[in-house]
């Protein structure tokens, strides 16, 4: 009795252009894993009013990308960089040694503070609707 041939399975071959995640021109997204507990800039410090602001805010930041969060106004839809050795609490010790602290601002000018990841996350750290998780110039 003659065995039939069998097919050895091929697998298609793939061409990837080496294309690769480019965070600058996507949106944020967000996290709430690394905010500290502190309780003067924890979430639960927030007021009713200040979190339904941040949600007002976090949706507004969703619809920009990296790059166009860059080029806004800091005090609008933009952010700014806030020096490490100028925050008045511990930062997480998983957070990266060369990560910048970024400020944006919601309810207002209290800034949300945190920091962008490189595949364009920002874990939030605190909030500081009374000014003083740093020295603000």
């Amino acid at each position: 009795m003659k065995h039939p041939k069998q097919r050895q399975a091929v697998s298609p071959k793939i061409k990837s252009k080496g294309t690769r995640y480019d965070s600058e021109n996507n949106p944020p997204r967000f996290s709430f894993r690394d905010i500290i507990t502190d309780s003067k800039f924890s979430f639960d410090a927030l007021e009713q009013k200040d979190k339904v602001n941040l949600i007002n805010t976090l949706n507004v930041l969703g619809h920009l990308t990296w790059s166009e969060i860059y080029k806004q106004p800091r005090h609008k839809s933009g952010c700014e960089t806030i020096a490490k050795e100028s925050l008045k609490f511990t930062l997480p010790s998983n957070i990266p040694n060369d990560s910048n602290i970024l400020a944006f601002r919601f309810s207002g000018m209290a800034p949300m503070l945190g920091y962008k990841s490189a595949f364009g996350t920002f874990y939030i750290l605190a909030f500081d609707t009374k000014f003083k998780a740093y020295k603000h110039e």
